[in-house]
């Protein structure tokens, strides 16, 4: 590949074609930076410095409220960079006890008496210690009870936002309506605007960041702050907002029957034929066809637990009431996908060789490999 001169100048070297460099001027030329659409920066979620004293299950949420019923305005549910999925994040039941600074721990004697039992690993490093090393959290002016770092917007997690991981094998971004935090393994953006949703998620704005953020290992890229602030997000007509709105929704909506669906047949499969740990396959229980699900199913059981004939005509029976429908929605949101892939490549004006230029040069991972590019 030949490059001209004028590439290999003293900014950052762009060792793309002319082709690519092309399209890269052209989709931040139509866009405005991030920030500006938004109205908003991404914020990253708490960091507590000692995640083993502030992240709890529901088991100790609820033991810790059924003592002190106060307690509950302060352990809100949060979600782990693994828990947000494309278009709508599915939360674990964890809870953080958001114990922020200038908090009266006093009022909050159950909380106080949990996170007593940290409380080496929670002291702050003081401003004079000269030994190797510390046992608990790093110098700064917090008590020792508190959350380690300041989180001054953190009555933004309570609002309607977009919620993505720190790491980024693939695009990965989820709206969440109903407040939930997120640890430091995540990040936020206070806007639930469909349309950006929509952009974020799509393969123009993958192709993109693989060009425009930091890699890091196995290739997965790096959200850093001040360059998701300066994505470039083109502002859609009236018509290509409503067309998105209205497929975002629907994807939404099917994510979460999807993740609702998946979780209660594990749990049967564990109930019902003693499936403890499942396959990944059966934790992915819609690329299968019938046959495949029952032989992930005696893969688990092994050798010394065949299926009866009960069991099998069981298995069969729940795969056409559960999976089967499914399998149908699955294929209705790869439609969608395409759908809004084509919307977000309308707004920013692309030609029908521009996308046939970005899928010949697509990077590892890109959304919705297959279907239609025009």
């Amino acid at each position: 590949m030949e490059l001209p001169l004028s590439q290999l100048g003293a900014d950052a070297w762009q060792l793309e074609s002319t082709g690519v460099n092309r399209l890269l001027a052209r989709i931040r030329a139509a866009g405005v930076p991030l920030a500006e659409f938004a109205g908003v920066k991404p914020y990253r979620g708490v960091v507590t410095g000692c995640n083993d004293a502030f992240l709890v299950d529901s088991a100790t949420k609820e033991a810790i409220v059924k003592r002190d019923p106060r307690a509950a305005g302060i352990i809100k549910p949060y979600l782990r960079g693994q828990d947000v999925e494309r278009w709508q994040s599915e939360w674990a039941g964890l809870w953080m006890i958001f114990a922020r600074r200038g908090i009266d721990i006093e009022a909050y004697p159950r909380v106080k008496e949990h996170l007593l039992r940290f409380r080496r690993e929670l002291e702050p490093k003081p401003a004079d210690w000269t030994g190797d090393k510390w046992p608990g959290r790093k110098a700064g002016s917090y008590q020792w009870f508190e959350i380690q770092d300041p989180i001054e917007y953190w009555k933004e997690f309570g609002k309607p936002k977009i919620v993505y991981q720190e790491i980024q094998f693939h695009p990965c971004y989820a709206l969440d309506t109903v407040g939930q935090f997120g640890n430091n393994k995540t990040f936020f953006i206070a806007c639930a605007d469909p349309y950006l949703l929509a952009v974020l998620n799509s393969p123009l704005m993958w192709w993109l960041n693989w060009r425009h953020l930091p890699h890091m290992k196995d290739e997965a890229l790096s959200p850093v702050g001040f360059l998701m602030e300066s994505l470039p997000i083109a502002r859609p007509t009236d018509c290509i907002r409503a067309k998105t709105e209205r497929a975002v929704g629907r994807l939404v909506e099917i994510t979460r029957t999807h993740q609702v669906t998946r979780r209660q047949l594990l749990d049967w499969l564990r109930v019902e034929h003693e499936v403890e740990k499942p396959t990944l396959k059966l934790q992915s229980p819609f690329g299968l066809d019938c046959d495949s699900f029952v032989t992930e199913v005696k893969k688990v059981r092994g050798k010394k637990k065949p299926l009866s004939a009960a069991a099998l005509a069981n298995l069969r029976e729940e795969y056409a009431r559960s999976i089967d429908p499914a399998r149908a929605l699955a294929a209705e949101a790869l439609t969608l996908e395409n759908e809004v892939s084509n919307l977000v490549n309308e707004a920013y004006g692309l030609t029908p060789e521009e996308v046939a230029l970005m899928w010949e040069t697509a990077p590892p991972r890109m959304p919705i490999a297959g279907l239609s590019r025009r």
